[in-house]
């Protein structure tokens, strides 16, 4: 079972009226006056939902929240061949 992850969203905005979404353990977090907590989740886009439910304009946070939500290859990637190679 996945663990839920604590996310925050900051009152205040950037110069473009954005609000930045953050995960609990982000060093770049306001202090707490500044952020509201919108729940226990389990992925980005759970958190994004809700944010958005309040705070029309939402960007996630680049350190903590784009960081963890990317794939993470684990195997190397091998290229398919459609046609069989003619051996000379």
């Amino acid at each position: 079972m996945n663990k839920g992850i604590y996310y925050y969203v900051t009152i205040s905005t950037d110069q473009e009226n954005y609000h930045y979404l953050h995960r609990k353990e982000c060093k770049r977090m306001p202090e707490k006056e500044d952020m509201v907590f919108i729940g226990t989740l389990y992925n980005l886009n759970q958190a994004l939902s809700i944010a958005r439910i309040n705070f029309k304009k939402v960007k996630p946070c680049i350190k903590c929240c784009i960081r963890y939500s990317a794939p993470v290859m684990r195997e190397t990637v091998r290229p398919v061949l459609h046609f069989p190679q003619k051996s000379l």
